[in-house]
């Protein structure tokens, strides 16, 4: 199945539904229960909150129960009513820049990595491909064919400048399924120069969501994302330094985002195995706990923060910071 969206269509459709109060995929209405083998009961402030436990050797924790985690709802201490450990089949979106920044061997690297990562998903898992510049192509919808992904990114055209907001945004608004868990996964040089969406709503569209955003940059992003101690440093004085700070401002927001969902933000050099590297996003992810319980004690409107932990002093735990009630 292949498909063009226009950028502004999309983000069109994301500021309608967020003015509408559209929480997609959050888990908490009644018609949205665990899985069918699931004996948890439902009711209209049922949660469902995806939480990574690792030791400090980033080792995943098996074995734990909902009496082995602590849950705050907007700082309300919640009681988890069960706990589900790799039973929910995955979609993953992976969203590709292939702008002129991503060219040539890079193509065919992303190729190699995209085709591994698909023969690592189980058989209840799906892809979905999606290439974008300043036009986002959702070239090919949820699929287990690799044959058929793989020709798609090596048949595109690089070149256009970057819609990176704009893709997130659609990325993340596209349909989910209640009872799948959501891994969208973007390489990406971190450049916009098209977007309307701004970071404030994009932060809202993260939060609406159940998503887990995963961002794998260059390597070369990190000079931003470090505090500069000597503006006057750089050649062109005030101007160079005003430079640097509207690229850090940027580029700050992706790994909030990836926090704020939970997710991951990974930088690869040049001859980083990007096979390895989303395979390592997928098994972490995979490897996450989803822990079930009905909100009590709050109010059920509005945006509730989470905080998570665990019974054991070497854990260290990752889940997203919070929700949109409805």
């Amino acid at each position: 199945m292949r498909t063009t969206t226009h950028v502004a269509i999309g983000v069109a459709g994301v500021v309608a539904a967020l003015a509408a109060g559209w929480t997609p995929g959050t888990g908490i209405r009644a018609q949205q229960p665990p899985p069918a083998q699931s004996t948890f009961r439902s009711a209209a402030t049922a949660v469902a909150v995806d939480v990574t436990v690792r030791d400090n050797r980033r080792r995943s924790i098996t074995g734990l129960t909902a009496a082995d985690f602590r849950v705050l709802d907007n700082g309300v201490p919640q009681q988890v009513a069960q706990v589900s450990y790799g039973r929910l089949p995955i979609d993953v979106t992976v969203a590709l820049d292939v702008s002129y920044s991503v060219t040539g061997r890079l193509l065919d690297r992303l190729r190699q990595a995209v085709g591994d990562l698909m023969r690592d998903l189980g058989d209840d898992d799906r892809l979905k491909l999606i290439l974008f510049n300043t036009r986002i192509s959702r070239t090919i919808d949820f699929t287990d064919d690799v044959d058929a992904v793989q020709r798609a990114i090596r048949e595109v055209r690089a070149g256009g400048g970057t819609a990176l907001l704009d893709a997130i945004s659609v990325a993340l608004v596209s349909g989910a399924i209640p009872d799948r868990r959501q891994l969208v996964v973007f390489f990406t040089d971190g450049s916009d120069s098209s977007s309307i969406t701004s970071a404030d709503t994009l932060v809202t569209v993260a939060q609406r969501t159940r998503a887990t955003l995963a961002f794998v940059m260059p390597t070369d992003v990190m000079a931003y994302l470090r505090p500069m101690t000597r503006p006057r440093a750089f050649a062109g004085g005030d101007q160079a330094a005003q430079r640097y700070a509207a690229v850090s401002a940027r580029l700050q927001l992706f790994p909030s985002l990836a926090t704020e969902t939970g997710g991951q933000f990974l930088t690869v050099g040049a001859s980083t195995n990007l096979s390895a590297t989303f395979r390592r996003i997928l098994g972490d992810f995979r490897s996450a706990y989803v822990l079930y319980y009905n909100a009590t004690g709050v109010d059920r409107d509005g945006y509730h923060s989470l905080e998570v932990k665990v019974n054991r002093e070497d854990a260290v735990v990752e889940a997203r910071r919070g929700y949109f009630g409805s």
